[in-house]
């Protein structure tokens, strides 16, 4: 006489042909699926989801406080011709936004607009932009 397999059928299963196991992780995935519960819940999900990812990866809008003395570092560079030191070309970078509004201003045209200060923004890598 030959042994049959018994395979036990977990009771949240609805009444189905009794199904191997790896069989029966299949029907149970899509018993649940079909549940609309676990369908709002996974749609719920899904889309919490994309937006946290689209919110974690948004570029932040940086506000520049435009002030010409945030731009002394690059005062030696600019009056002297020496090289630029790093924190002047950061600096440069940093107030990059607010070179249109020094260069309308009366009195600091003059350092804005020299060869000294468009040398200096060259060497930084910071383009003079055209107001």
């Amino acid at each position: 006489m030959r042994a049959s397999k018994v395979y036990i059928r977990p009771s949240s299963l609805p009444l189905s042909p009794i199904l191997p196991s790896s069989s029966l992780l299949i029907a149970n995935f899509f018993h649940l699926w079909s549940s609309a519960n676990m369908k709002s819940a996974l749609l719920f999900f899904f889309f919490f989801f994309i937006t946290a990812l689209l919110l974690c990866r948004a570029p932040t809008a940086v506000s520049v406080t435009c002030n010409p003395m945030e731009l002394s570092p690059c005062a030696k560079a600019i009056l002297s011709a020496a090289p630029p030191t790093t924190a002047c070309c950061a600096k440069l970078k940093e107030q990059k936004p607010c070179f249109c509004q020094y260069m309308k201003n009366p009195k600091l045209q003059g350092y804005i607009n020299s060869k000294n200060s468009k040398k200096v923004a060259g060497t930084c890598g910071v383009p003079m932009p055209k107001c």
